[in-house]
């Protein structure tokens, strides 16, 4: 169980209006389980009386402060799914009914239930060939994912800004999420400026991208849902931090996915184009800060996450100097 104050906490009867409002009055709702899993936005599981399941996401409450890429990610969430759910055969959740905070504090949505349980705690369990099979299709949707296409760069919320370049979006969003750490006194292994001197050094690196493809980011194994027996794919989860960029910011392509493998399935030479190996290690600093930083904002109980992203900022910041 992940606890975190960006969580909103919604009661039966909360949960029971809602029902009425996207499925009708007389729909029912049987039963409502929180899914703890998740690490942002809350999210509960609704059994109606008529057998179907259904999953209702909430933003944090009103006044938690977040970082500032999270702001209204909620909605970038929904954009994400639309957009995925419209123009691929990737299996994600259908959104079904959205409110804007009229019967919570804060906006929310439901969308269709996943079945299968997330590959972080199945990945042990499956054979060598079911990963591999698994790697190719995750590679295979990243690779639709990316033909989606935008103008601008930037974050998909629609409080944040577009930008004509990669450098510039990829700029702001890192610039923020320093502000973040020494607004919150989180202390990093490296110092502040030393970070945003090394990553101006690198930043010419960004100007190769010349196209914004839709980028889901977080997509790592715990966002991802398979079948528990045969660990074929259920589907994908999670798409509140997607933006317009780069492929390679992929989790998959990161430090901890497993790039080679997915690679195997994308069906193009991305990890070897042009200025790859630069780009990767400015992806896998950011992966690193936003671990390191996010959880004096969450407040978790315990960090291991943030105190390996820390442990793994100086390898970045070497990388970077070696290139």
């Amino acid at each position: 169980m992940v606890e975190s104050r960006s969580k909103t906490p919604v009661t039966f009867d909360e949960a029971a209006a809602i029902v009425a409002d996207a499925f009708g009055p007389a729909c029912r709702l049987r039963g409502c389980t929180e899914l703890t899993d998740g690490y942002f936005n809350a999210a509960y599981r609704l059994d109606l009386d008529d057998g179907t399941t259904w999953v209702l996401k909430v933003a944090p409450p009103p006044g938690v402060e977040v970082l500032w890429y999270e702001h209204d990610i909620l909605h970038a969430e929904i954009d994400a799914l639309r957009l995925v759910r419209d123009h691929t055969d990737a299996p994600v959740p259908d959104v079904v009914w959205v409110d804007e905070a009229t019967r919570l504090p804060s906006p929310s949505f439901v969308m269709s239930y996943v079945p299968g349980v997330s590959l972080a705690g199945a990945r042990d369990r499956l054979t060598t060939e079911a990963l591999a099979d698994l790697d190719a299709t995750i590679g295979g949707h990243l690779a639709q994912v990316h033909t989606i296409t935008s103008p601008t760069f930037g974050l998909l919320s629609p409080a944040r800004p577009a930008h004509t370049t990669w450098r510039a979006a990829f700029g702001e969003i890192v610039e923020f999420l320093l502000l973040d750490g020494e607004r919150a006194g989180v202390v990093l292994p490296v110092g502040y400026d030393e970070l945003r001197s090394a990553l101006v050094s690198c930043s010419d690196a960004l100007d190769e991208v010349a196209v914004a493809n839709l980028v889901l980011w977080d997509l790592w194994d715990g966002n991802v849902l398979v079948h528990p027996d045969t660990g074929r794919l259920g589907g994908y989860l999670d798409f509140e931090r997607a933006l317009w960029g780069d492929p390679l910011l992929e989790f998959q392509f990161g430090p901890h996915g497993r790039a080679t493998a997915v690679a195997a399935g994308y069906g193009r030479d991305l990890l070897d184009s042009p200025g790859a190996g630069r780009r990767r290690t400015l992806y896998s600093l950011y992966h690193h800060l936003v671990l390191s930083i996010e959880g004096a904002y969450r407040q978790y109980p315990a960090d291991p996450l943030g105190d390996l992203a820390r442990a793994g900022l100086r390898a970045d910041l070497d990388a970077m100097h070696r290139t």
